[in-house]
This record gives C-alpha cells, sequence and structure tokens, in this order.
C-alpha cells in the first residue's frame, strides 16, 4: 500500500513537472503572425548592416555612417522596454567570438563590441532607473552625467553611456503608465535623448552640415517611432504578403544576435581579403586608434 501511494506521488510529481515545462515553453513561443518586433528589428538590421558596409568597405564616405547610425537607438531602447533582462549564454558567447575576430583580423580589442554594451546595460537599467525616478531631479541628474560620460566611455564598450541613456528612454516609456507621472518625463526627455544623439555623433564622425540635418531629421522619425512603439500582431499583414517575405522578416526579427555575430565574421574576412593594409591578420591592439 505504502508502495502504491509513493509510486502515485512520484508519478503525480512527474507529470505536474511535464505541464509546467510545456506550460512554459508555450508561453516562450513567439507568434505565426508578424510582429511590431520583428518589423522593428528588421529595420535596425537593414540600417546596421548599412552601417558596416561604410565602416569595412567605405571608411572614407560617411554617408554610409550617416543612415547607419539610425539603428544604434533602436537596439538600447528595446533593452530599456523589455521587461526581461535575460543575459543568457549566445550573448557571452557572441561577445567574445567577435573579440576574437578583431584578434584575427588586425583589429582592437577595446572598445568592446555592442555585446558587451549590451550586457553593462541589461545590469545596470532596473538600478539606474530605480534611482532616478525617486525625484525628478535624480533623472536629470543621472540623464546629464550619463551625456558627459558618453566620450570617455566609448573607448571601453560601443557606444559608452549612451548605451544606458537611451535605454533610459525606453523604461519611461514602457512603463509610463505604471509609474506616477513617469508620463511627464518621456517628452522632454525624449528631446534630450535625441539632441545627445545627433552631437554625440557629430563629434565622433564630424559629419558635414548636409550629414548632420539628415541624421538630425533621420533620428527624429527614429525616436517618434520609438516613442510610440507597442506590442502588436499583424495578422491581416502577415496573409497579405507572401510567405517566404514573411519568414525572412521574422527570421532577421527574431535571429537577431546570430545575424549580427555571423554578419561581423563575414564582414571581417572580407576586410582581411580586400584591405589587408587596414586588416592585417593577427596585427591586433588593446585600444583602438584615436
Amino acid at each position: 500500500m505504502v508502495q502504491r501511494i509513493a509510486v502515485g506521488l512520484v508519478s503525480y510529481k512527474l507529470n505536474t513537472i511535464r505541464l509546467g515545462l510545456k506550460k512554459r515553453t508555450m508561453s516562450k513561443a513567439l507568434p505565426k503572425e508578424l510582429t511590431s518586433y520583428d518589423l522593428l528589428k528588421t529595420v535596425a538590421i537593414i540600417l546596421m548592416v548599412v552601417d558596416h558596409i561604410g565602416y569595412y568597405f567605405f571608411p572614407e564616405e560617411n554617408w554610409w555612417r550617416v543612415f547607419g547610425r539610425l539603428c544604434v537607438p533602436i537596439w538600447f531602447f528595446l533593452i530599456g522596454y523589455a521587461r526581461s533582462r535575460d543575459l543568457g549564454p549566445k550573448m557571452w558567447i557572441g561577445g567574445l567570438i567577435l573579440v576574437a575576430g578583431n584578434v584575427v583580423a588586425g583589429l582592437s580589442i577595446f572598445p568592446l563590441n555592442i555585446l558587451g554594451t549590451m550586457i553593462a546595460v541589461r545590469l545596470l537599467i532596473d538600478p539606474v532607473m530605480k534611482r532616478a525616478l525617486r525625484q525628478v531631479s535624480h533623472l536629470w541628474g543621472i540623464a546629464v552625467l550619463l551625456t558627459l560620460l558618453i566620450l570617455p566611455t566609448v573607448g571601453i564598450t560601443e557606444y559608452g553611456t549612451q548605451a544606458l541613456l537611451t535605454a533610459m528612454f525606453g523604461y519611461l516609456v514602457r512603463h509610463q503608465g505604471e509609474i506616477d507621472e513617469a508620463h511627464k518625463f518621456v517628452p522632454p526627455y525624449f528631446m534630450f535623448a535625441l539632441i545627445s544623439f545627433v552631437i554625440v555623433q557629430f563629434v565622433m564622425f564630424l559629419f558635414n552640415d548636409a550629414q548632420v540635418i539628415v541624421l538630425s531629421l533621420g533620428l527624429l522619425v527614429v525616436m517618434g517611432v520609438l516613442y510610440f512603439f507597442k506590442p502588436v500582431t499583424y495578422p491581416r499583414l502577415t496573409k497579405a504578403l507572401p510567405g517566404p517575405f514573411v519568414k525572412l522578416v521574422q527570421l532577421t526579427g527574431r535571429r537577431t544576435l546570430e545575424f549580427y555575430v555571423l554578419h561581423l565574421l563575414l564582414f571581417k574576412g572580407l576586410g582581411m581579403w580586400l584591405d589587408p593594409e587596414r586588416f592585417s591578420f593577427m596585427d591586433w591592439t588593446w585600444m583602438m586608434a584615436s
């Protein structure tokens, strides 16, 4: 009798675990329809590729970088906007692979690639916002401090504290309906983040007047889209578009980490082949030359 009860309890426990795992798997299943995340990330991927084509193959042509810069706020906004702070092994492994790729391609270790920046932002965003939202003066004080630290920190990780500054915008947009008076912070912070980004890019790339105007207008559009961003599914759009195109958009929108790592490794390899003086095998340095 006791043995039967024990077997029954074990069986019940195993079934409970299986159901729990099944529910957890189902909850993490991505929609079959296109989502606003798919579309936004696909646009970011396209702009990112444009930016990297400019860096690796047309370093003297700043227009590639002008349009490519527009992807940067999207990535960091989404970190702040997300409710999850998952730091899975893929991100760490991807970051280390790209560091190794820099060594092979004769580039620098520092600044660490954007995956290292993303890890830092995911670790910092919640404690920083907890402090920032205690008082309005705390929010603006932290924002100004992070802005002043952008140029000193871009030598450590890509984009430096600009990344955290932009993630704060995403956090405010996501939580403006949940935090008292947070909605009042969003419009002025929107302008603050936009202007600081344009100024920093101008200082770093020395864009001409026309390029600054295009960058400013493009960033205004991108930040405006982010301001009104919501998690939405598009069943009608999914049905209206060709199946292969839908699959492609979902692939780029849901495998951004893998795409980022693979395309950079490809570009580094092509750079070594096409421009061996700039990308010289194993001739790496610790810090990027200023």
